[in-house]
């Protein structure tokens, strides 16, 4: 595993990848496998054209469609972007906090935030990304999207139902909410849960799970390039992050979770001036799922929200001490699980 694998024709792959995912998304066909691996050698060109749909095509996974218990039904709402509906629900008064899931997820993955904040006097929006649960793909094929879209989706909603007070993304959100405030989306703060990683890290994946390698992949990435509009690479958060003028950034990530490493919300916490990193604890496998569903990561991010103090505040009875990053010696005191 450590020096990559054969694809079906014997040819090599890129390297096994750093990020190894929890197993949560479908297998990939052997079938599937075996084709590209041909492909790779024989017609490159035709492969990455089938890659490039495959990767613009969300993941459908096994998840519950409804908000979570004590949550009711929101206001129904909509916004639009270049003629594509998005739709959504609001719940609530006040200033607005924007609830974003990620990739292959729904607005209920977000529910969890939606009982603290009302109570905490907000009003709160949770809406599906481009071909994702109740909203319209845009300019692809139906059940596809892209990166580019999904940020292009998140500031029509802010442009629509007003500034955010902050925005709250997990995974894939996360790169949709920043690319939306460099196209000039009001933001006034983030929570990022479990941030995606550089898409150089899920390329690596995406190509060792179908079973191809450099050929494919790169040709892949020039023609995800050429999709977007812009380098598919900078639309990473490190890269796209100075176009937002860094509003303050909390990030909650669980060394665990194995669909995106702990370290990318370091390196972004390096990047982005005043950013606060609070780990989690003992999430295990699903870490990066279920930090949606966690607590005190909850409870922080809403005190984040709410301008309280996080620096060693108790939350559900656990001590949260903040890590600002560039604080010689800053300490990490993760959240109790």
């Amino acid at each position: 595993m450590e020096h990559g694998t054969r694809a079906a024709s014997g040819a090599e792959t890129v390297p096994a990848p750093k990020v190894t995912g929890s197993g949560v998304e479908p297998p990939v066909a052997a079938e599937v496998q075996q084709a590209f691996g041909h492909l790779e050698q024989a017609a490159p060109a035709f492969g990455a054209r089938w890659a490039a749909e495959l990767w613009c095509t969300p993941p459908v996974m096994e998840s519950d469609l409804r908000m979570p218990p004590g949550v009711a039904a929101g206001e129904p709402l909509e916004a639009s972007w270049e003629g594509h509906r998005i739709a959504g629900e609001s719940w609530g008064e006040g200033p607005t906090v924007y609830l974003v899931h990620g990739w292959g997820g729904r607005r209920p993955h977000m529910g969890m935030f939606v009982k603290p904040l009302v109570e905490a006097g907000h009003r709160v929006v949770a809406f599906d990304l481009p071909s994702h649960n109740e909203s319209e793909s845009g300019a692809l094929k139906p059940g596809r999207t892209t990166i580019v879209e999904c940020g292009k989706a998140v500031e029509a909603v802010i442009r629509e139902h007003g500034p955010a007070r902050a925005v709250v993304a997990h995974s894939l959100g996360a790169k949709a909410a920043v690319l939306a405030a460099g196209r000039g989306a009001a933001v006034e703060r983030f929570v990022f849960l479990a941030p995606m990683g550089d898409f150089s890290l899920y390329l690596d994946l995406f190509a060792h799970r179908h079973g191809f390698g450099p050929r494919i992949r790169d040709r892949l990435r020039r023609r995800l390039d050429q999709r977007l509009g812009v380098p598919l690479f900078d639309t990473d958060i490190p890269r796209a992050a100075s176009a937002t003028g860094y509003p303050p950034l909390l990030l909650i990530h669980d060394p665990d979770d194995l669909d995106s490493l702990y370290e990318t919300s370091e390196e972004i916490a390096e990047a982005w001036p005043g950013a606060r990193l609070l780990p989690t604890k003992g999430l295990g496998r699903l870490a990066h799922y279920r930090i949606l569903r966690h607590r005190p990561g909850i409870l922080a991010g809403v005190a984040f929200i709410n301008e309280h103090g996080i620096h060693e505040r108790s939350v559900n009875e656990h001590s949260v001490n903040e890590h600002r990053v560039g604080a010689p010696g800053a300490s990490v005191t993760p959240l109790g699980s």
